[in-house]
């Protein structure tokens, strides 16, 4: 997204500076409000508990934290793999009568304890009859039960037949799913003429416009199950060209599951995470960054993986074995990647040194193909972990993890003061120690890790139950700037685990079924430089969600964040010495979610923000949305409407929206600028095994005439985005 023009600041409490259609907005939250009211007082009670669950904690939890790591990372991140773990946890509930401990750990809003608690009550009491048994358990009540309803179910446990190859076919479950997705208009690199792309060949795309996407997937009870996906990003080349077997990238997998004591054996593309992440994290995670408290759980272990993420995936082999309370697992991972070359061996013409790790994915014009698999990849490791629970009040859990990896090329990175400590050469090693304990409702967890260079990071918690209804997170943090570790996703403000130490705590109290009250405080330092901070500094951010459910039928929430930290201040180009100055950004969050009626659900939104120096006066950027769900419309399943509205003069102070998709699909955007956006989603049930979904956005602005920069810059005041996708379930 281009770069907003400078624009005039925003007096929010001066009605005449608010636009006309944000006084129109302003009016239909208004008529909400008493519309809402009128609803509150005539209707009943409304049946329908999942959607009143998706409208106060599912938004407002999982959407809010992923605006947040979008907003931390400031990187065009792939978000599939988060998108599909939470559809995942929405989509196949956990039977409590089959659930084995880990299982248990799919079921979202529990804390560590309350999971220990649970599974305790399972062994000692056997099969579960009815919900309402869970207020058994200890520090369980009927709100929390109600909000991990939709997460859980209580049935007789399936008897696995015989795995015959008629049994395979039987009883298997087959997923197809197949996206096309276009935007428009057309960048000017696919409309550059022959002559320009002679001079400039980096000045355009070599393939169509078009992004393509399909996956596949056969499972067989918790036993087997087996995935390919393929991606195509816009621009890049579709059986021809650099791309001669279709797809740009592959991702296939196939994993055995609980079969004696082998819990898991993957062949293919898969994750590993275990502990805190610090030691080994792959992948993104929701906890990974300050934020609200969640509980929602971050899955440890070997998984296999679909993600189109061509920057930081594994491939190869990964085995777990289970003995009783031991666990010992292992994986071995090669593959190429795409770099920055720097130097080639003139004798062997091979790639001997590297600038820089691409981890885009892109290949739609030379530049960015002779990135391309220029290297190798080794990544192997292991771990072994033993848990233990004498009794129901005592748990605890302690693991040691080892990670090797080794590059084809010397990684040896342009030298900056700030960055001197980061890794460079050939091969590094990584081991850690981590632990968790359970000890009468309260939990306690930690991890330390060291780098081949002698670099430490660790990292040591707690979450505690004063209550039923509050949880408290303590969490301290301490990573060495000499700590060096590529594969490392632990708790953190930066986006690498090194050059870090702060106290981080978080607060989530439900004062009665109608209050709930979520707030958080991390303050930090960084002991070394950083981008564009010329010295040690320290920093504070904190915030606070209050939601307000006057029935079951609505959800108010008011949010409110604040990040105080020092950049250089600006002088001119090529100075050597910068003074730092303060940086401080707000952020105000009012949001109103309903249900005027059944299958029906209408969400207002107005968020304002202000970023910049301290000292000096900073502009206010605001956006304002209203979306509509209306479901169970037959064969028209669900349709949603949002449109929006939006003013932010400063790029500093873009406002980042978790907007509506299909299916494992994600979009995060960054708006910046003065205009409007329109996003629909339909979803149609075509037969029972048949789903269709239609996605379309359009984004008009008002303070430019092209959209973009470089070969993706886009002549008009308008860009879209189509979407269509197609899953058969048999």
């Amino acid at each position: 997204m281009q770069k907003a023009k400078s624009g005039r600041e925003i007096d929010v409490g001066n009605q005449d500076d608010l636009t006309p259609g944000l006084k129109t907005i302003l009016l239909t939250g208004l008529l909400q409000l008493i519309l809402m009211h009128v609803t509150i007082h005539s209707a009943g009670q409304v049946e329908n508990t999942r959607d009143t669950v998706t409208v106060s904690e599912t938004v407002v939890n999982q959407g809010d934290q992923i605006e947040k790591t979008a907003e931390a990372l400031e990187l065009d991140q792939d978000y599939s793999e988060l998108a599909e773990d939470i559809a995942t946890f929405a989509g196949k509930p956990v039977n409590l009568n089959a659930a084995k401990e880990d299982d248990l750990d799919a079921i979202p809003f529990l804390t560590p304890a309350q999971r220990g608690n649970l599974y305790a009550y399972l062994t000692t009491y056997g099969e579960v009859f009815s919900i309402f048994e869970l207020q058994s358990v200890k520090g369980f009540d009927s709100l929390l039960i109600r909000r991990i309803s939709p997460y859980i179910t209580i049935s007789h446990p399936s008897q696995v037949p015989s795995p015959t190859p008629g049994n395979l076919f039987r009883f298997g479950h087959y997923d197809l799913l197949l996206r096309y997705e276009q935007s428009f208009p057309k960048s000017m690199a696919y409309q550059n003429e022959d002559s320009s792309r002679a001079i400039n060949p980096d000045s355009y795309y070599r393939g169509s416009p078009q992004r393509y996407y399909f996956r596949y997937n056969y499972s067989w009870f918790d036993k087997l199950t087996i995935g390919i996906a393929g991606e195509k990003d816009p621009g890049e080349q579709f059986f021809r060209g650099a791309q001669p077997a279709g797809m740009d990238f592959y991702a296939s997998y196939l994993c055995l599951r609980n079969i004696g004591i082998l819990k898991n054996c993957t062949l293919g593309n898969f994750r590993v995470s275990y502990g805190q992440g610090l030691t080994l994290g792959s992948g993104l995670s929701l906890g990974a960054v300050p934020g609200f408290a969640t509980n929602f759980p971050n899955a440890t272990g070997i998984r296999p993986n679909l993600g189109m993420s061509e920057g930081s995936y594994l491939r190869g082999s990964a085995v777990t074995i289970k003995i009783k309370r031991l666990e010992i697992s292992g994986f071995i991972s090669f593959h190429p990647r795409d770099a920055t070359v720097s130097h080639i061996d003139s004798i062997s013409s091979s790639v001997d040194e590297i600038s820089s790790f691409s981890g885009t994915g892109y290949h739609r014009n030379g530049q960015e193909l002779e990135k391309r698999n220029v290297m190798t990849e080794l990544v192997s490791g292991g771990n072994i972990n033993l848990s233990m629970a004498p009794t129901q009040e005592i748990g605890f859990k302690i693991g040691l993890t080892g990670l090797y990896y080794k590059y084809s090329a010397e990684v040896n990175p342009v030298i900056h003061p700030y960055n001197q400590y980061v890794f460079h050469g050939k091969k590094n090693l990584n081991t850690g120690i981590d632990f968790q304990l359970r000890f009468r409702g309260q939990f306690f967890f930690g991890e330390i890790s060291r780098s081949l260079n002698g670099g430490l990071g660790c990292l040591a918690g707690t979450v505690l139950n004063p209550d039923p209804r509050m949880c408290m997170t303590l969490i301290y943090r301490n990573y060495q700037p000499g700590y060096q570790n590529l594969f490392s996703n632990a708790f953190g403000q930066n986006s690498m685990n090194a050059n870090e130490r702060g106290i981080y705590v978080a607060v989530n109290a439900a004062v009665n079924p109608g209050i709930t009250i979520s707030g958080y405080i991390d303050l930090f330092t960084f002991p070394w430089l950083k981008y564009r901070v010329d010295a040690p500094t320290r920093g504070q951010e904190f915030g606070m969600i209050l939601l307000l459910r006057p029935a079951r039928e609505a959800t108010f929430s008011l949010r409110f964040c604040q990040k105080n930290t020092r950049f250089n201040e600006k002088t001119e180009p090529g100075a050597i010495i910068h003074e730092l100055c303060d940086n401080r950004s707000r952020s105000y969050r009012l949001g109103i979610d309903w249900l005027p009626g059944n299958g029906i659900i209408m969400k207002t939104r107005v968020d304002v923000k202000e970023s910049g120096e301290s000292n000096s006066s900073t502009p206010f950027g605001y956006l304002v949305y209203q979306e509509v769900q209306i479901k169970s419309f037959k064969r028209l399943e669900n349709i949603t409407l949002r449109f929006a509205l939006f003013d932010i003069p400063d790029y500093t102070s873009r406002i980042y929206v978790y907007e509506p998709e299909v299916l494992f699909g994600y979009s995060v955007p960054a708006y910046q600028g003065k205009g409007m956006r329109c996003c629909t989603v339909i979803k149609l049930m075509v037969t029972r095994h048949i789903d269709l979904w239609f996605r379309g956005g359009i984004t008009c602005y008002s303070d430019r005439s092209t959209v973009g920069s470089g070969p993706d810059l886009t002549e008009g005041s308008v860009r879209g985005e189509l979407t269509a996708q197609l899953l058969i379930r048999l």
